[in-house]
């Protein structure tokens, strides 16, 4: 089941949201499926992949092919037409800042790859007296923190790897800064199968968060957005908790940038 439907925000129509996830994945290759491909790109009952291609093809978005596989119609070229601009990373995130703000009240980062460092160009403070405070225009390595790892995490091979030779000789902010490549490694592994990294006192000794990668339309990582507050109140079960909520928001911010990704799992 799609991500859209486990987590039901107000106003959501479950149906909706599914047929469009189901739309959506007619812009990935193959580009023609039938109701039971589609239904595992999705994992979806077949009968659900069923109706959604049923009303696509009713409402004129798909229409059956001669290989009894449903295709995308020129109906969806008269909405690319109407498109406007692509939004900003600062504009499409503006929404999901407000929204994990509001919901977490800890304070809330969004950071934009710039060469070999990310940059924060917009955040949201802590709500409660004690909070992180964070520093607009800050730049920061990518070996440690939530962002930075997060983003590291997806970087193609050959970046990541000049990034783990030179631990080294980066900046050890806390006795957790973690400079063994190998120990690293492993942990942007277990980043990208959980979809979100961990800052674990690595950069603030007295500060946990979590952050999940940002994609643009060419489909390459282009930033991360993190929550984090005190150590004190980023227990485990907190911090997987708030995984799962920042994961979902940088999948759609990245949604909103040109991404056509699946909501449901960690983006690759």
């Amino acid at each position: 089941m799609t991500q859209s439907t486990r987590d039901v925000p107000r106003y959501l129509i479950q149906s909706a949201a599914l047929t469009l996830e189901v739309l959506l994945v007619f812009g990935r290759p193959p580009y023609r499926y039938t109701p039971s491909e589609m239904a595992q790109q999705l994992d979806l009952d077949r009968n659900q992949a069923f109706r959604c291609l049923r009303t696509l093809q009713h409402v004129g978005f798909i229409r059956m092919d001669e290989d009894d596989r449903f295709v995308l119609t020129t109906l969806v070229d008269q909405l690319a037409a109407a498109s406007h601009p692509q939004p900003t990373l600062v504009s499409a995130a503006q929404g999901y800042l407000d929204e994990v703000s509001q919901s977490t009240g800890e304070t809330v980062n969004l950071f934009m790859l710039d060469g070999d460092q990310l940059t924060c160009v917009d955040h949201r403070d802590g709500l409660r007296p004690v909070r992180l405070v964070t520093e607009p225009g800050r730049r920061t390595p990518l070996h440690a923190g939530a962002c930075p790892k997060a983003v590291l995490a997806y970087l193609p091979p050959e970046q990541q790897e000049a990034v783990l030779n030179r631990l080294p000789d980066m900046p050890r902010f806390t006795p957790r800064t973690e400079l063994d490549p190998a120990a690293l490694r492993e942990e942007l592994h277990a980043t990208r199968l959980r979809g979100y990294a961990i800052s674990d006192l690595d950069i603030d000794e007295e500060a946990r968060g979590v952050g999940a990668p940002i994609f643009g339309a060419g489909g390459g990582v282009i930033g991360a957005i993190s929550v984090g507050g005190p150590a004190s109140r980023m227990t485990p079960q907190r911090l997987a908790d708030l995984g799962a909520q920042i994961n979902s928001a940088g999948q759609r911010i990245s949604r909103q940038l040109g991404h056509n990704r699946p909501l449901s799992s960690p983006l690759e």
